[in-house]
């Protein structure tokens, strides 16, 4: 299976084997870039397009960001271990979701018969799951890797669209940024709002080791 990489200034797109019928927009983490999940996209040999947006803000100490982090805010609050951030209400949730929907709405060729799939890592997984809630998009799946509840109420409020949706979610159990437990909540809040859920926890930090590797493999072939 053969994959080639294409950069624009907003976004990293990979195309497995010929394309197929499915496009996985991955969101990067905190402090990241799109070059950092290329090799995990590419590596996944299912034929697709794999579209890996930029985030529009600065990070520090380096990569971007879908909204902005106090720094010495974030650094405190991990002295009392790794954190679940589901009373966490960030100022620039809103303008990441409009970002978001007017990226997705450049992008050609998601009219059916191709499907989509929208996920993300850690920071990217929550505004994945928060534009889901806001804009109900058109999705087969939604993909979690490594994240946490954010602006817990609202998302309470808006949880029936979640209604038998496929939801991968994995999480690290030696996680020590988001913890273990935070990953396990936003499980459970998508089993109770009845999405359809594929759940890993693993041994590890706060990555997408193989055994995530295999297992969204599996989810994503299941889509197809």
């Amino acid at each position: 299976m053969t994959a080639a990489a294409a950069a624009t200034p907003s976004c990293l797109e990979v195309i497995v084997g010929d394309g197929g019928l499915q496009d996985v927009v991955l969101l990067h983490g905190y402090a990241m870039n799109p070059s950092d999940l290329a090799p995990f996209a590419s590596a996944l040999g299912l034929p697709g397009r794999y579209l890996l947006p930029l985030a529009p803000l600065p990070a520090q100490p380096s990569g971007a960001a879908w909204w902005a982090i106090d720094q010495e805010r974030r650094n405190a609050s991990r002295q009392g271990g790794a954190r679940d951030l589901c009373d966490e209400d960030p100022e620039g949730l809103p303008a990441a979701r409009r970002h978001l929907h007017a990226w997705l709405g450049t992008i050609g060729g998601l009219a059916p018969p191709r499907s989509l799939v929208l996920g993300g890592f850690s920071q990217g997984a929550m505004l994945a799951m928060d534009y889901y809630l806001e804009y109900r998009p058109a999705v087969a799946g939604l993909v979690m890797l490594s994240s946490s509840r954010i602006a817990f109420a609202d998302w309470t409020r808006k949880c029936r669209v979640l209604d038998s949706l496929p939801i991968f979610l994995s999480h690290g159990r030696q996680d020590g940024d988001l913890a273990y437990a935070a990953g396990e909540a936003l499980r459970d809040f998508a089993r109770a709002a009845g999405a359809r859920t594929t759940w890993l926890g693993f041994d590890g930090g706060h990555t997408t080791p193989l055994p995530v590797w295999r297992a969204l493999r599996k989810f994503l072939k299941g889509l197809q």
